[in-house]
């Protein structure tokens, strides 16, 4: 497991932050220990956990456009994040208009929402 350092903004709530990147609550909510999850402050950091399912048989291509996030290439293509970070390097992710990025292929009976 790893964690995406996910930065609290105005409007955010927990579950919209859950949905966003595909992680459920309750797993938001054991890996911040130390924040106050029921009372969401704008600029708690939140560890995200992460954790591939590395069930994916088939992959495409994605070419980032213009206010692209990992959050809305992840729900565009319900996908798990853990995996699209893994899948393309996580140290090498690039989200400039114009890169692309492998991007699993949720297939029948596949869902990549849960962790």
């Amino acid at each position: 497991m790893f964690c995406l350092f996910y930065e609290v903004k105005q409007g955010d709530t927990l579950y919209s932050i859950s949905r966003s990147y595909n992680v459920e609550l309750n797993a938001i909510i054991r890996a911040n220990p130390f924040i106050n999850v029921y009372n969401l402050q704008i600029g708690d950091v939140l560890c995200l956990p992460c954790v591939p399912q590395n069930k994916y048989a088939h992959f495409t291509t994605y070419l980032i456009e213009e206010g692209d996030t990992l959050g809305s290439v992840v729900e565009k293509h319900e996908i798990n994040l853990a995996d699209l970070l893994e899948i393309n390097d996580i140290y090498s992710i690039s989200l400039m208009p114009g890169s692309t990025l492998s991007v699993p292929i949720v297939g029948e009976g596949e869902s990549g929402l849960s962790l």
